[in-house]
């Protein structure tokens, strides 16, 4: 195991450093916001990472109470590591920020793009809403049916999360879109009118709420990034 640096203050900024400065150990924290995951599909998510220093970093967040093995052999966020969400999703919304140009179809990740819309929409905006979407993302229009991402957005009494995987329901409105498209709905600068009519997304089941959603995201991320 790689030998763990240590501030050695007595500052509660440090303390929490000392547990996830080092890196890839707060994108580990951020794949575990969208719910539980077996070692395999973090190795995926974090290639770059190499199996050593995942394995590495995933037992020091164990031991220090931040990550726990499930029954099934997945890894989750404990009760206490459920406290960095607020702080995780406040970070990624700062770097949203960063985002308006140079961004990778090969590299987005349209699902933590939503995550942190968790962290940001007005609960207002959400009023009428109740639904669940099931997202299917693909990297680019040529990559059509190859699957990048499959998450859900849910709001229900005012509250929007988002999850790894399929919903799990009988009847959910399903999306089709590439990742582009998603973060452009996102980020405003394509509504999903003009995405459908253009080609660009496919709604399945009924989805009249998700207009809704969508400019409520948009809304946001002016607020957020008033050059957007």
């Amino acid at each position: 195991m790689e030998k763990s640096r240590q501030y050695g203050q007595g500052c509660p900024l440090a303390s929490a450093l000392d547990v996830l400065g080092e890196r890839w150990t707060l994108l580990i924290i951020r794949e575990l916001l969208l719910g539980p995951k077996r070692f395999t599909d973090l190795g995926v998510k974090l290639a770059a990472a190499g199996p050593n220093r995942l394995t590495s970093r995933l037992r020091r967040l164990q031991a220090a109470g931040v990550v726990e093995k499930t029954s099934s052999g997945a890894y989750a966020l404990t009760e206490f590591g459920e406290g960095l969400r607020g702080p995780v999703i406040g970070f990624g919304l700062w770097g949203l920020g960063l985002m308006q140009e140079g961004i990778d179809a090969e590299t987005a990740r349209p699902d933590m793009v939503a995550l942190c819309m968790t962290g940001a929409v007005s609960p207002n905006l959400l009023s009428g809403l109740t639904f669940e979407c099931e997202v299917y993302t693909y990297e680019s229009p040529e990559s059509e049916g190859h699957t990048h991402e499959v998450f859900t957005m849910s709001v229900r009494e005012f509250v929007l999360s988002v999850l790894s995987g399929p919903s799990g329901s009988e009847s959910p409105i399903e999306l089709y879109c590439s990742s582009m498209t998603f973060i452009g709905l996102i980020m405003g600068s394509l509504t999903l009118a003009d995405a459908r009519r253009t080609g660009q997304a496919e709604v399945r089941g009924k989805g009249a709420g998700l207009p809704k959603l969508f400019a409520a995201f948009a809304a946001t991320t002016r607020e957020l990034t008033p050059a957007v």
